[in-house]
Order: C-alpha cells, then structure tokens, then sequence
C-alpha cells in the first residue's frame, strides 16, 4: 500500500507540473499580447498628438515694413522654430504649404511659398533683392525636385508642385498669381539641408509683389503653414490703422 501511495504522488506531481507549464505559457500568451495591445494604443495616441500638435511655433512677433506715403505694408516677417517636444520638420517647399487669406482685399491663394534661402541672411530688405532677381531665373525640372539656384552667392532653392520649364516668374503665377511670395530664410542652422532639426531658426518671410494689394490700416490677414506632419501653424493679425512708422510690430 504504501508503496502503491508514492506511485499515485508522483503521478499527481506530474499532472500539477503539466498543469503549471500550461498555465505559465498561457500566462505568458496573454501578457505577451496585453504587452503588444499597450505599446501599440501608445504608439496610436503618440501619433494623433502629434497630429493634433503644431510642429511649428512663432519664436517672437511679426515685424512689418510700411510704406509711409502710401500707408500700406510692403513685407513682413517673423521668427520660426519646432515647437517643444516636436523632431525634426521638413520644410522645403516641395513638401510645405504656405496658404493666405485677405478677406477685405478679396484674396485666397492656396500656396505662396516656393522659395527657400539656406545662406542667413540679417538684412531683410537683401531678401528683397534676391527675390526679384530669382523670379528671372529659368528652372527646369520634374514635379517633387528641389531645383538649386544659386543669386549672388546665397544658396536659394525653388520647389516645383509640378513638371515644369520656364522663370520662377512663371511658376509663381501659377500658384500665387506674382502677388503675395513667401520665404523661408535659415538665420541659425546645424546643417545644409531644408529640413529643420532643433536648434535651428528660420525666418518666415512674405513679400507683397503686387502693390494693389499690401495690406493698409484695418484689413486682415491670414496665414496658415502646413508641415508633413502636424497641425498647421496658423498666423492672423490685423493691421493697425495708422501705418506712420517705416517698421511696426503686428505682435
């Protein structure tokens, strides 16, 4: 009997040890998938945060020149930089969106920005220059290519939405009609290339063409960035109504 009793505990033993086993893989099954089910839900909020987040931020205030004789706004530009938290953020002009809206000067252009600057450059008025000399200059290329023209020794960039031959003239009226331009100018970067990494700075630059519609005292104007990745940046202001200094801070 007795013998036959520590036959029977061994067999127990066994089954509890199947039974252990068993259970620890289906154990680690579960928290296997509990584990992958977390990390995938952080990944997805992670995601939409990031959606929902504007990549970009204003780093100081929109600072406009004025036309004193005629009371309107000649250019105007303002500090950009990643917002916290945010990595790196392509911004060449393949791949970013500058729109602007003028309601009272009856103005909607979906994209006015074509034109990067990588060379800082400290004297707004120099960008100026640069812009009329670049929008004689002929490019030639695919739709999505970076075309690399050089003015003056400042490495400027033009950015072709579409398959194209002719003046950067031509391909601005296209888009913004010659009237409104924006560019993006690196004052402070790490590296030659049209992304923005963190610590870099770039100055955000819109240039109005077309005197019939510079924005004077009262009107509204709209702008509203839009990166790959992220919420756009949206910058509006109204115009003072008294424009009788060379410079004015729009805030």
């Amino acid at each position: 009997m007795r013998s036959r009793r520590g036959i029977v505990g061994i067999e127990s033993a066994i089954v509890l040890i199947a039974f252990v086993i068993v259970a620890a893989a289906l154990a680690f099954v579960v928290l296997n998938m509990g584990f992958f089910t977390s990390q995938q839900s952080k990944l997805v909020m992670q995601r939409g945060l990031g959606e929902a987040s504007s990549a970009l931020e204003l780093d100081g205030t929109l600072i406009a020149e004025v036309n004193v004789t005629a009371q309107n706004i000649i250019y105007a530009w303002a500090p950009l930089k990643l917002s916290a938290g945010q990595h790196k953020v392509d911004l060449s002009p393949a791949k970013t969106v500058v729109s602007y809206w003028s309601p009272d000067k009856g103005l909607t252009i979906s994209n006015t920005y074509l034109i990067a600057i990588l060379t800082p450059i400290t004297n707004t008025s120099k960008i100026v220059e640069i812009i009329d000399k670049i929008l004689t200059q002929n490019v030639t290329g695919s739709k999505g290519q970076i075309i690399h023209v050089p003015v003056d020794g400042y490495s400027v960039y033009v950015g072709l939405p579409e398959d194209f031959n002719g003046t950067v003239k031509q391909l601005l009226g296209n888009y913004s009609s010659n009237k409104v331009i924006v560019v993006l100018n690196w004052v402070v970067r790490v590296n030659d290339d049209l992304v923005l990494d963190p610590g870099e700075k770039v100055v955000f630059f819109v240039y109005y063409a077309d005197e019939t519609i510079r924005p004077d005292g009262y009107d509204t104007v709209k702008f509203e960035i839009r990166v790959p990745v992220g919420a756009p940046l949206t910058v509006e202001r109204m115009i003072p109504p008294s424009l009788t200094q060379p410079v004015v801070d729009l805030g």
